[in-house]
């Protein structure tokens, strides 16, 4: 197996990875616009669109990842560096605000996929 074809293969398991954690965080939202009933003000009202905000980037991302991974780019490297930022910054945001919690692993191994898929590509000429 070549380089490249290595990285492409990790780039589309990175883009698996992200689609599959937008479609898990998706199923969140019904316990979401419960608890936001409970909460008042506008902060209540804007829970459940944040939530599933969170869930469409990830999946613009991964559709992102998934055109990397059929069609190769000398841009590739920099776009995959870039997008392991979202799922990176959110285990961040967990990890300050509520702790470190199962879904904040699988948001920085997500982020650290992409990271190794950048890492592997060839530099293209």
């Amino acid at each position: 197996m070549t380089r490249d074809r290595a990285a492409r293969w990790l780039t589309g398991v990175a883009a698996l990875g992200f689609l599959g954690t937008a479609a898990l965080h998706s199923t969140g939202y019904a316990s979401i616009v419960r608890l936001a009933k409970d909460t008042p003000g506008a902060l209540g009202q804007v829970m459940p669109a944040l939530w599933l905000a969170f869930s469409f980037d990830l999946t613009v991302l991964g559709l992102i990842l998934g055109v990397l991974t059929l069609r190769p780019a000398d841009v590739a490297r920099p776009i995959l560096v870039i997008a392991a930022l979202c799922p990176l910054a959110a285990a961040g945001l967990q990890m300050k605000f509520i702790g470190f919690i199962p879904p904040t692993g699988l948001l920085i191994a997500l982020g650290v996929l992409a990271w190794a898929s950048a890492a592997m590509r060839p530099p293209r000429s």
